[in-house]
């Protein structure tokens, strides 16, 4: 019992986590570009007559996006042990009818949500991120900046509805975990 008792505690604390934090960039990540738009901020180091009132989506980009970055690292540490420990659920739970449905449409909409975070991170955002740098880089020919622009906002609307997609599968896990339950051992003497 008490192996279990651990497995379902580092369950828990790891998809909580993991869906604490999405739920937590999709709401901040709004009000951080609404904010930081309402202050109008002029960037520095970045010069350009074509950036004008872009400053603030870019300074808000930044900050986002480096949240972002440190979420999906976490999400993915959070993964791992998901994936360790729906594992341990299926070697010591009761596989009665009800427990192994919910087991099967866990470990799918856990899988679900590596792909889609994995996809996010390694193949969506350094597109959003090459694509932001090539505008800020080229904002003075408008020729070059306006593609890239155009490439970014579409990669960056990819970026949030995996974000979103993930943000369900992950509620949907929390909604099927609650029929998991442990073996009863038979010892014979």
């Amino acid at each position: 019992m008490c192996a279990f008792q651990l497995v379902q505690t580092l369950y828990w604390v790891s998809l909580s986590t993991w869906f604490g934090g999405v739920l937590f960039v999709a709401v901040a990540a709004p009000i951080i570009f609404r904010t930081v738009r309402e202050w109008n901020p002029i960037l520095p180091t970045v010069l350009s007559v074509n950036l004008e009132n872009q400053h603030a989506s870019l300074l808000a980009g930044a900050i986002v996006g480096n949240i972002l970055r440190t979420l999906s690292t976490i999400a993915l540490g959070c993964a791992g042990m998901l994936l360790v420990t729906v594992v341990s659920q299926w070697v010591l739970m009761d596989r009665s009818t009800g427990n192994v449905l919910h087991g099967i449409l866990r470990s799918v909409f856990l899988v679900g949500a590596v792909v889609l975070t994995v996809y996010d991170r390694y193949v969506t955002w350094p597109k959003v991120w090459k694509y932001r740098e090539e505008y800020i880089a080229h904002a003075d020919e408008p020729e070059v900046a306006n593609p890239a622009k155009d490439q970014f906002d579409r990669y960056h609307r990819e970026s949030m509805w995996l974000m979103f997609a993930v943000l369900i599968l992950l509620s949907l896990m929390i909604v099927f975990s609650n029929m998991v339950s442990v073996a009863k051992l038979v010892i014979r003497g």
